[in-house]
């Protein structure tokens, strides 16, 4: 691919460097919020060499690339000029709800989470690693060694509404430092310690409380608090003089975010975060079969719309509750049934393109990214995607039978195995190759017509 040139052809067709707003990329699509949506040619950019599919949600304009993403990216901010989310301007209009609620919710979700995939991905994959070392190398957990790499996990995982607060912060255009600074006392390990005590703490003579594990796992908490928070900033650095802001805005921000943090947000949230996680534990714990049927044959489909990102908060939600994500246990097996349904028209077509494609998409599903074998390959063929949809809903009825759950966060592909070491770990094993081996051979005997060859 020349990356310039795909950059070029696609700034071109959604209406020039002057329609775009903002720009930033996640793990497989550039996405642009333009200024004026009549002015993208949406069947012009997929016909583009190097994009695989063009999706608008969430108030987006998302150009699937796949694996080349980052490389497309720098190549539109050359073209451009603009550097990611440098040219987003404050008004007063950024802080209404625009658009439909779905797509706000879908927008706000994967702004704010698809920044730190990175480091949740590589604190999962450590884990990974740490699983494999003390289950077959050996290595003593309380070991000098393990306990430093595993420190490297818990400083995520354990601390994970700080990186929240300032994704958050970023989305909603408030001092993402003051937003960490209130992450920080959140997760304060004294405040949790004098909470839970037997005698309790008060804060202005109202007694505080907490969840048990306090709010170090915590999603929904911080991200509301920083919304809050945002509306203080705005709302002080408008009515508080110039010549005061540098001051004042900071201590009125934390002296008024704070205490509604503990008193208001912070135990309704955590109210509304435990009827999720009960609402999800009563589903499964009537028929763990059926809703991994469900959950495991809808998930790829809810990625092809962007409504995963609604439901994946609620693993870390599991994890942080109950210590097992069954989440990802039925539903991870969806990627292997896309990757295997890709790698069954990679084994079938003759059309030369059309297999490295496929080839190429499959070994990257099995490593957990599927959007290229999705947008590549599946769904723009039909049949792959349908077979693979209905390999994933087996295999997930599978791992709901086994109570198979993962025991820390990570993507679900080959090199996450160990982090589903527990009750039901046969069971995903099963599931996942049930979800590759079958999607591969439905697709090569029944999911790929011959005049794709040409």
């Amino acid at each position: 691919m020349d990356y310039k040139q795909t950059a070029t052809e696609i700034v071109e067709h959604i209406g020039g460097k002057e329609n775009i707003a903002s720009l930033t990329h996640c793990i497989t699509r550039v996405r642009f919020r333009l200024k004026d949506d009549s002015k993208a040619d949406k069947e012009a950019v997929k016909k583009i060499n190097g994009v695989l599919n063009v999706v608008e949600q969430g108030g987006q304009f998302q150009v699937v690339i796949g694996n080349e993403v980052e490389d497309v990216f720098n190549a539109v901010q050359d073209v451009t000029g603009i550097q990611g989310q440098a040219i987003d301007v404050v008004e007063k209009d950024d802080l209404k709800v625009k658009g439909k609620f779905m797509d706000q919710v879908i927008d706000l979700v994967t702004n704010i989470f698809t920044p730190i995939l990175p480091a949740l991905i590589g604190a999962g994959m450590i884990r990974s690693i740490l699983m494999l070392l003390t289950n077959f190398a050996g290595l003593a957990t309380d070991s000098g060694t393990y306990i430093v790499i595993n420190e490297i996990y818990n400083a995520i995982f354990s601390f994970l509404p700080i990186y929240l607060a300032y994704a958050a912060a970023k989305k909603w255009k408030c001092n993402p430092y003051i937003a960490v600074a209130v992450a920080l006392t959140m997760v304060s390990a004294t405040i949790q310690s004098g909470v839970l005590s037997e005698e309790g703490m008060r804060f202005l003579g109202i007694k505080l409380s907490m969840q048990r594990q306090g709010y170090g796992s915590s999603v929904i908490p911080i991200i509301v608090t920083i919304w809050f928070m945002s509306l203080v900033e705005h709302a002080a650095n408008k009515y508080v003089p110039k010549y005061a802001r540098y001051v004042l805005v900071p201590l009125i921000t934390l002296i008024i975010t704070v205490p509604v943090m503990f008193l208001v947000i912070g135990p309704i949230t955590s109210t509304l975060q435990n009827w999720i996680g009960a609402a999800y534990t009563w589903l499964y714990n009537l028929n763990p079969t059926i809703c991994g049927l469900i959950l495991g044959g809808a998930w790829q489909i809810l990625v092809v719309f962007g409504l995963h990102w609604g439901i994946v908060p609620l693993g870390t939600l599991n994890l942080a509750q109950y210590g097992r994500n069954t989440i990802n246990a039925v539903t991870g097996p969806s990627n292997w049934s896309q990757a295997g349904a890709a790698l069954g028209v990679a084994l079938r077509t003759k059309n030369q393109q059309l297999k490295e494609t496929a080839l190429s998409a499959g070994i990257t599903g099995i490593f957990a990214i599927t959007e290229p074998a999705i947008y590549g390959v599946n769904l723009r063929l039909k049949k792959p995607f349908y077979i693979a949809v209905g390999c994933a809903a087996v295999a997930g009825a599978i791992a709901g039978a086994g109570n198979a759950a993962a025991l820390a966060g990570g993507p679900v592909g080959i090199l996450s195995f160990p982090l589903f070491m527990g009750e039901g770990f046969i069971y995903f094993v099963i599931a996942m190759f049930v979800a590759l081996l079958g999607s591969c051979l439905g697709t090569y005997l029944f999911g790929y017509d011959k005049e794709n060859d040409n």
